[in-house]
C-alpha cells in the first residue's frame, strides 16, 4: 500500500469551526483528555475514507445485481393508486 499524500494544508474541526484545538504535547499527562469514542469513530472514519481513496484508483466501479429468487417469482406489486381509484369510484357509485 502506497501512502496518500494531501496537497495543501490539512484543516482540522477546529479551524473549520473558528475554536483551537489544545495542544497536547505541552499538557501535563495528567491532564490531557482519553481517548474518546468520538475520538475512535474519526479515527475509524478516516482510515476508512484513505482506504476508498487508495482502492478507489486500483479497481473498477462495482454495481448491485439483485438475485432473483424463487420465494418472490410470482410476487406482484400493489398498486395502491388504482386500488384507491377503484374504492373512490365504487363508493361514489354505491352513494349516488
Amino acid at each position: 500500500m502506497s501512502a496518500v499524500s494531501f496537497s495543501g494544508p490539512r484543516m482540522n474541526v477546529g479551524q473549520m469551526n473558528g475554536t483551537r484545538r489544545p495542544n497536547l504535547a505541552r499538557m501535563p499527562s495528567n491532564d490531557r483528555p482519553q481517548h474518546s469514542q468520538h475520538d475512535e469513530l474519526i479515527r475509524f472514519i478516516h482510515e476508512s475514507w484513505t482506504k476508498v481513496e487508495m482502492d478507489r484508483g486500483t479497481s473498477a466501479v462495482m454495481y448491485y445485481q439483485e438475485q432473483e429468487s424463487q420465494s418472490l417469482k410470482d410476487f406482484r406489486p400493489f398498486d395502491l393508486d388504482a386500488y384507491w381509484g377503484r374504492r373512490m369510484h365504487q363508493h361514489a357509485q354505491n352513494h349516488a
